[in-house]
Protein backbone atom coordinates (compact mmCIF):
# COMPACT_ATOMS: atom_id res chain seq x y z
CA UNK A 1 0.00 0.00 0.00
CA UNK A 2 1.37 3.10 -0.98
CA UNK A 3 1.27 6.21 1.43
CA UNK A 4 0.07 8.39 -1.24
CA UNK A 5 -3.26 6.26 -1.93
CA UNK A 6 -4.18 6.60 1.34
CA UNK A 7 -3.74 10.39 1.69
CA UNK A 8 -5.80 10.23 -1.78
CA UNK A 9 -8.42 8.10 0.46
CA UNK A 10 -8.19 9.84 3.28
CA UNK A 11 -8.12 13.75 2.27
CA UNK A 12 -10.02 13.22 -0.91
CA UNK A 13 -12.14 10.45 -0.67
CA UNK A 14 -13.25 10.49 2.81
CA UNK A 15 -13.74 14.03 3.10
CA UNK A 16 -15.99 14.05 0.20
CA UNK A 17 -18.27 11.58 1.74
CA UNK A 18 -18.17 13.73 5.00
CA UNK A 19 -17.08 10.50 6.79
CA UNK A 20 -13.95 10.32 9.35
CA UNK A 21 -10.95 8.37 8.47
CA UNK A 22 -10.25 6.16 10.94
CA UNK A 23 -6.91 5.23 12.62
CA UNK A 24 -7.99 1.45 12.85
CA UNK A 25 -8.23 -0.03 8.71
CA UNK A 26 -10.32 -2.41 10.28
CA UNK A 27 -13.58 -0.43 11.18
CA UNK A 28 -16.69 -0.92 9.41
CA UNK A 29 -17.76 2.16 6.97
CA UNK A 30 -21.05 0.97 8.31
CA UNK A 31 -19.93 2.02 11.56
CA UNK A 32 -18.53 5.46 10.61
CA UNK A 33 -21.89 6.57 9.01
CA UNK A 34 -21.73 5.30 5.39
CA UNK A 35 -25.02 4.32 4.14
CA UNK A 36 -25.62 3.10 0.15
CA UNK A 37 -25.47 6.45 -1.22
CA UNK A 38 -22.52 6.93 0.18
CA UNK A 39 -21.17 3.62 -1.10
CA UNK A 40 -21.96 4.55 -4.57
CA UNK A 41 -20.29 7.45 -4.57
CA UNK A 42 -16.98 5.53 -2.60
CA UNK A 43 -17.09 3.59 -5.72
CA UNK A 44 -17.73 6.66 -8.29
CA UNK A 45 -14.82 8.59 -6.61
CA UNK A 46 -12.11 5.56 -6.21
CA UNK A 47 -12.49 4.96 -9.87
CA UNK A 48 -12.47 9.10 -11.04
CA UNK A 49 -9.07 9.59 -8.01
CA UNK A 50 -7.16 6.36 -9.31
CA UNK A 51 -8.33 6.19 -12.70
CA UNK A 52 -9.36 2.55 -12.38
CA UNK A 53 -12.44 1.08 -13.62
CA UNK A 54 -14.33 -1.45 -11.08
CA UNK A 55 -16.29 -4.71 -12.72
CA UNK A 56 -20.01 -4.90 -11.63
CA UNK A 57 -18.81 -8.31 -10.06
CA UNK A 58 -16.81 -6.63 -7.27
CA UNK A 59 -19.36 -4.00 -6.30
CA UNK A 60 -20.23 -6.05 -2.94
CA UNK A 61 -20.01 -3.98 -0.10
CA UNK A 62 -18.28 -6.60 1.65
CA UNK A 63 -15.09 -5.90 -0.53
CA UNK A 64 -14.85 -2.53 0.60
CA UNK A 65 -16.57 -2.43 4.15
CA UNK A 66 -12.92 -1.04 5.72
CA UNK A 67 -10.64 1.43 4.79
CA UNK A 68 -8.06 -1.88 4.90
CA UNK A 69 -10.03 -3.55 2.63
CA UNK A 70 -10.30 -0.52 -0.06
CA UNK A 71 -6.46 -0.13 0.27
CA UNK A 72 -5.77 -3.65 -0.46
CA UNK A 73 -8.40 -3.30 -3.44
CA UNK A 74 -6.54 -0.08 -4.62
CA UNK A 75 -3.04 -1.76 -4.33
CA UNK A 76 -4.04 -4.65 -6.62
CA UNK A 77 -6.14 -2.84 -9.12
CA UNK A 78 -3.49 0.21 -9.47
CA UNK A 79 -0.07 -2.13 -10.02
Amino acid sequence: MSKSMELILKNEIFAELDIEYPEDHDTRLLDQGIDSAGFIKLIVLMESKFNISIPDEDLLFENFSTPGLILNYLTEKTL
